[in-house]
């Protein structure tokens, strides 16, 4: 699957099943950065800490600042869509319909709205 424009301009294509453990995405160093993500997402200090600690030589200072600034910019962004129930604009909900497919993320969703108090 091609990542949107990044995707049509590199013509790269990842294998986003992965994100449910079906093997590997196809990203340079992508064990490292994905222990990096998780450690933010779940605001770990002390995981996060030996996480960059073992990042800053693979794969390297500037790619793990780049992680970890891209994943705490995701996690706080889709916080506060959750949070608000922001809906998807139609282009977005079009464009992402196979992945949302793919991670179940609208029955996520669908959980979200179930558990809120109204």
């Amino acid at each position: 699957m091609l990542l949107r424009v990044s995707g049509d301009r590199t013509k790269d294509s990842y294998n986003l099943n992965a994100i449910l453990g079906e093997g590997d995405v196809g990203v340079a160093d992508e064990d490292r950065l994905l222990q990096v993500a998780e450690a933010v997402y779940h605001g770990d200090a002390a995981k996060l800490a030996e996480v960059r600690r073992s990042a800053a030589e693979q794969p390297g200072p500037q790619k793990l600042v780049d992680a970890i600034a891209v994943a705490s910019a995701f996690n706080g962004i889709t916080r506060v869509a959750n949070a608000t129930g922001l809906p998807l604009d139609d282009q977005t909900e079009r464009v992402t319909a196979e992945m949302r497919q793919l991670t179940g993320i609208d029955a996520y969703s669908e959980q979200v709205k179930s558990s809120r108090f109204d």
